[in-house]
């Protein structure tokens, strides 16, 4: 053969074989109401001594994994901190393994995980998990899962660089509903004067403790910022509220409104 030809020969197989070969990946689709992160997604209040409740407590805790990924539940934990009174303003404290709880499993991408309390009824609060006491006694109504308007709710993220310690692992707070450190404002009605105190959402100071509240679809990121996202008019807040006593369960397990 040809020297110049079996030369010219060798050089293309070399080259050819020593190509860096690409894989075109193509990009996960996007999902309905698509979020950066896990969030709070959907949650119930009631008074359980109002005569609307019928002596039912439906509370519950709603998340969002609007990502396009799988998100490992393990990573997360919900948070309860009680308030008791109008003023009073404190930082967010989750001291004994009863004000919090650790998540576990995975979620799926556009899917909800449900945290119900061990009170509410499977027939209309269909939790993923119960959590919180079943007693009925008032000595008990400051404990989780009891959500009256005034009871606040953190989800928190693992973070080596957080403030919170649950355990043995450091947290940060990444999305609220409620808030110890925003002052909460006088409704009338309950015998419990603790029931009296409530936080404004979306422009709404009257009541807010017996509604279901929904995050809006245009809600893209988990905020820990109370003050901004309950809001002070129907549009710029991030929540879409029920009636007064009027609990609406048909969006349990489904994305944002």
């Amino acid at each position: 053969m040809n020297r110049r030809l079996l030369l010219a020969f060798a050089t293309i197989f070399f080259f050819s074989c020593s190509s860096k070969t690409v894989f075109d990946i193509a990009p996960k689709p996007p999902v309905d109401n698509e979020t950066s992160e896990l969030i709070i997604s959907e949650i119930s209040t009631a008074i359980n001594t109002d005569g609307n409740a019928g002596g039912v407590r439906n509370h519950y805790v709603e998340l969002y994994n609007g990502t396009r990924d799988v998100l490992d539940l393990s990573q997360y934990a919900i948070g309860y901190q009680p308030t008791f009174d109008e003023n009073t303003l404190s930082d967010w404290s989750f001291p004994t393994d009863e004000t919090y709880l650790k998540l576990s499993g995975t979620l799926e991408s556009a899917k909800c995980y449900v945290i119900a309390s061990t009170q509410a009824d499977p027939a209309f609060v269909p939790g993923n998990i119960t959590w919180g006491t079943s007693s009925t006694s008032a000595s008990d109504a400051s404990s989780p899962l009891q959500l009256s308007g005034n009871s606040a709710i953190a989800l928190l993220k693992k973070d080596a660089g957080g403030t919170y310690i649950l355990g043995s692992d450091t947290y940060k707070i990444i999305d609220v509903f409620g808030s110890p450190n925003v002052a909460r404002v006088t409704s009338s009605g309950s015998s419990s004067s603790r029931n009296n105190f409530i936080w404004p959402v979306a422009g709404e100071s009257g009541d807010t403790r017996n509604r279901t509240f929904w995050r809006k679809g245009t809600v893209h990121d988990p905020s820990p910022d109370w003050s901004l996202t309950s809001g002070t008019t129907a549009d710029n807040s991030q929540w879409i509220l029920s009636g007064d006593r009027a609990w609406d369960y048909s969006n349990i397990g489904l994305p944002t409104k």
